[in-house]
C-alpha cells in the first residue's frame, strides 16, 4: 500500500494545480493513516487492508484523540483522493470501496456533519416514498421486482451493510420463528426478528427464487438474473432503478436505505447500542454522529439522559 501512496503523492506534486502546502497535507494524511494500520495489524499494510471500515476506525482513533473537525475533514478528503487514484488502476477494489463508503461518512463527529454543506441534503426516505417504492415494485410482474422488494424492504428494517446483505444465504433464514441471521462486518453473527420483511421474504422464496435460480445449489439468498450471488454493484443497480421509477427526489442507494432503517428504529425506541450492532460500528460513537445527523439524538438524550 505505502508504494501506491507514493505513486499518488508523485502523480500530485506532477501538477501544477496543487500547491506544495496542499501536497504536504495529502502527504501527512496518508501517512498517518498507514502508520495506524500498521499498528492496527501488526504488520505493513497492503491495498486488501485498505477498506472503508479501516478508514472509519482511523477516523474514530483521530477524533477521540482531540483532533479538530477540521483536520478530520481534510484527511477524509485525502483519502477519497488516494481512493479515487487507486479506482483507475484497481476497478474491483474501488467498487468494493465505494459499495462501504457510507462507513466513512458515519465516522466524522456531529460538528462536521451539522455543515451548511449537508443540511439541505435528503438524509433518509419519507414514509410516502416508502410506499410509492412499494406500489411501484408489487404493481411489476417481473421475478425480479419481487426479489427487489424483499432486498429492500430487508434493508429498510434492519439497517445492514450491502456487504452484508450479499453474503446472506437462504439457510440463514429461519421463516418457522420469523429471523434471519445477520453476519455482520465485525465478524460475528447475529439473529435478528423478522417483522414486516417475513411475507416480502416469504414471496420472493416461493414464487420469484425459483425462477431466477438456474442453479439449484447456490446458496445465496439474493440471485440475479444469472442464478448467480448479487454484487454490491449489482444491487446499487436495481435500488437506483426503482428510485428512478419512483420519481424520488434522491438517489435510492443502499445507503440512504441504511440511514431510513436508523432512523425508523430510533422513532420505534431501539436502544443505540442495539442499532450499532445492526450498522457494525466498532465504535458507538460512530452510531451516536450518525443519529445526531438524522435528528433523532435529542429523543435518546431526553428519555435516558445520554450525553
Amino acid at each position: 500500500m505505502e508504494d501506491q501512496v507514493r505513486a499518488f503523492l508523485a502523480e500530485m506534486q506532477a501538477q501544477p494545480t496543487y500547491s506544495p502546502n496542499t501536497c504536504q497535507a495529502y502527504h501527512n494524511d496518508l501517512r498517518c493513516l498507514v502508520n495506524f494500520l500498521k499498528r492496527s495489524l501488526h504488520r505493513p499494510p497492503v491495498l486488501q487492508d485498505f477498506t472503508a471500515q479501516q478508514v472509519a476506525e482511523f477516523l474514530n482513533s483521530e477524533s477521540q484523540k482531540g483532533r479538530r473537525t477540521s483536520t478530520l475533514l481534510r484527511r477524509r478528503a485525502s483519502i477519497r483522493s488516494f481512493a479515487k487514484f487507486l479506482s483507475s488502476t484497481h476497478c474491483e477494489w474501488a467498487a468494493e470501496f465505494e459499495a462501504e463508503s457510507d462507513r466513512i461518512d458515519e465516522a466524522i463527529p456531529d460538528e462536521a456533519v451539522a455543515a451548511p454543506s449537508r443540511a439541505q441534503k435528503q438524509r433518509y426516505l419519507t414514509e410516502d416514498q416508502i410506499q410509492r417504492l412499494f406500489k411501484i415494485m408489487e404493481n411489476s410482474p417481473s421475478p425480479r421486482a419481487m426479489r427487489d422488494r424483499a432486498l429492500l424492504t430487508l434493508l429498510l428494517e434492519s439497517g445492514i451493510s450491502v456487504g452484508s446483505l450479499t453474503a446472506l444465504d437462504v439457510c440463514d433464514l429461519d421463516m418457522l420463528n420469523r429471523r434471519i441471521n445477520l453476519h455482520l462486518p465485525n465478524g460475528k453473527d447475529f439473529w435478528v426478528p423478522l417483522n414486516y420483511a417475513a411475507e416480502p421474504l416469504q414471496r420472493y422464496l416461493e414464487e420469484s427464487r425459483p425462477d431466477l435460480n438456474y442453479q439449484p445449489d447456490e446458496p445465496a439468498l439474493f440471485i440475479s438474473q444469472t442464478g448467480r450471488r448479487m454484487s454490491r454493484q449489482g444491487i446499487w443497480q436495481v435500488l437506483r432503478q426503482w428510485g428512478s421509477r419512483a420519481d424520488l427526489p434522491v438517489t435510492l442507494s443502499p445507503r440512504l436505505a441504511r440511514h431510513t432503517a436508523v432512523y425508523r428504529m430510533a422513532l420505534k425506541g431501539e436502544s443505540p447500542e442495539h442499532i450499532q450492532i445492526l450498522l457494525g460500528h466498532s465504535n458507538p460513537l460512530s452510531t451516536y454522529a450518525l443519529l445526531r445527523r438524522l435528528d433523532v439524538w435529542e429523543k435518546y438524550k431526553t428519555e435516558s439522559g445520554i450525553r
